[in-house]
């Protein structure tokens, strides 16, 4: 059995590698909003090459963010089952 010192410690390393993958998470976004802007700009209306690199850039960062998303729902899940300890 884990001492409390343990456990708290475990929560707090936990707490900060669900802030940091949250972080990684809104920069993905921002990203992901800035792709939209220069594809507007950029892009060919009809479709074309430039508008093909933008989707599979878009697609790449949007399957991250959902990847991130998962990853914090499972590390809570972590400091949930943490938390039951105390």
């Amino acid at each position: 059995m884990k001492s409390v010192k343990e456990i708290l410690d475990a929560k707090l390393d936990l707490s900060m590698e669900i802030m940091d993958i949250e972080y990684d998470k809104k920069v993905y976004k921002s990203r992901l909003e800035q792709l939209y802007i220069e594809m507007e700009e950029d892009a060919e209306p009809e479709g074309g090459p430039i508008c093909d690199e933008y989707a599979d850039a878009i697609h790449n960062k949007e399957q991250k963010i959902e990847e991130l998303s998962k990853l914090i729902d499972e590390k809570k899940k972590e400091l949930d089952e943490l938390e039951n300890l105390i």
